[in-house]
């Protein structure tokens, strides 16, 4: 079991979003197709937005929920999910949308997870307002891989 407070979820989230935005930056030069380029241009773009909103939603936080302490260990590290992801030089836009969908998954039942295992109101109100966050950016995301596969 790991011991964080709130404060370090959610900079390691907003870090976490940052690393995947770069990856999508990297992954985009070396794609031939302009379909999959659009793609991962937009999930480069969409990844700094959470990113972004995540270090407002730090901002505008208590001190004292920020500093709220909880015990949790996530079912899986990010580090296991890009793992399990094959990323090459000709990716499908089908491959693509697997991939981020898949990057999704890790922080809603990340989120999913903290809301469980809060031991308070306040701190279990911030974690299901980052988990509804990412649920909506996963619906904005298959939203626009699918505009992006049917062009």
């Amino acid at each position: 079991m790991y011991y964080k407070t709130v404060k370090d979820v959610v900079d390691y989230s907003r870090k976490l979003h940052q690393q995947i935005s770069k990856l999508y930056q990297e992954i985009s030069q070396d794609q031939t197709q302009e379909r999959v380029k659009m793609l991962l241009d937009y999930l480069q773009r969409h990844e700094a937005h959470l990113e972004k909103s995540l270090n407002q939603f730090e901002h505008d936080k208590s001190q004292a929920v920020l500093d709220s302490w909880f015990q949790y260990a996530p079912d899986q590290s990010i580090t296991e999910v890009l793992e399990s992801i094959e990323i090459t030089n000709h990716m499908s836009t089908d491959e693509v949308i697997a991939m981020a969908l898949k990057l999704d998954d890790y922080f809603i039942e990340l989120y999913e997870g903290m809301v469980e295992n809060a031991s308070s109101s306040a701190v279990k109100s911030v974690f299901q307002n980052l988990l509804e966050m990412e649920q909506q950016e996963k619906i904005r995301t298959s939203r626009a891989a699918l505009t992006i596969h049917d062009m």
